[in-house]
């Protein structure tokens, strides 16, 4: 307020002092006063150019005009009619064909036995009534393992393998069966039966593994223990 009042006594000090200085100041306000009316015909004319050029050109097609309606949204196809849909799976054919397939459900259920203990390690093949069909221990195999080499790891390996050669004989010669795999006992023979199963011995016996049972006795409470073997 202070600033606006010095400069209006400023102006009235000149004014009665220097006459010309009333002379210029009218002329400046007079000028003014045309650009503001030359700018405001200008803008006038500019929309009103605006407006008549928009009028006329109503009537062409505009760059929105010309494009269609969007088209349904898919996934890309080849143009040229190099691929049909229809044709897309005709000549695809299963990867594995069953001629007569057999549910598993169906199936006789022969079992396999492996009781390894620290004395010795004995595999039995049997039939699903309980009868047996082949069996083997660590001195009966090939190596003919003596004393307590019968309970190594070494000769449940070799039981292993000596009883899958039964089993592979047994599925080529007689009907296809399922077979479930029972363990009993904490030997060095279980560790080797299971290496032999997922090694190549066991490649053709693994397809017919249906399920794995531990039938290990595990005692809790009941009578006195084993004394500790000496030595």
């Amino acid at each position: 307020m202070f600033a606006l009042r010095a400069s209006c006594s400023s102006t009235l000090t000149a004014t009665k002092i220097c006459p010309r200085f009333v002379a210029r100041l009218s002329q400046g306000i007079q000028n003014s006063g045309n650009s503001l009316k030359d700018t405001s015909s200008t803008s006038e004319t500019t929309v009103a150019s605006f407006l008549e050029e928009s009028d006329s050109a109503s009537g062409s097609a505009t760059p929105f005009d010309i494009a269609g309606p969007p088209e349904a949204d898919g996934p890309p196809t080849a143009s040229g009619g190099f691929y049909s849909k229809a044709n897309a799976n005709a000549n695809l054919t299963p990867r594995h064909t069953l001629a007569n397939p057999i549910s598993r459900v169906d199936l006789p259920e022969y079992k396999l036995h492996c009781h390894s203990s620290r004395n010795n390690t004995i595999v039995t093949f049997t039939k699903p009534d309980g009868s047996t069909i082949a069996w083997f221990s660590g001195g009966s195999t090939a190596s003919k393992f003596k004393k307590g080499n019968r309970a190594s790891y070494e000769a449940g390996y070799q039981c292993a393998k000596a009883i899958f050669s039964e089993i592979r004989k047994w599925h080529q010669q007689h009907e296809n069966f399922k077979l479930e795999l029972f363990f009993k006992g904490f030997g060095e023979g279980r560790e080797a039966m299971r290496t032999a199963l997922l090694a190549a011995e066991g490649t053709e016996i693994r397809p017919l593994v249906c399920r794995v049972t531990d039938r290990t006795p595990i005692k809790i409470g009941g009578t006195r223990a084993k004394k500790t073997r000496r030595g």
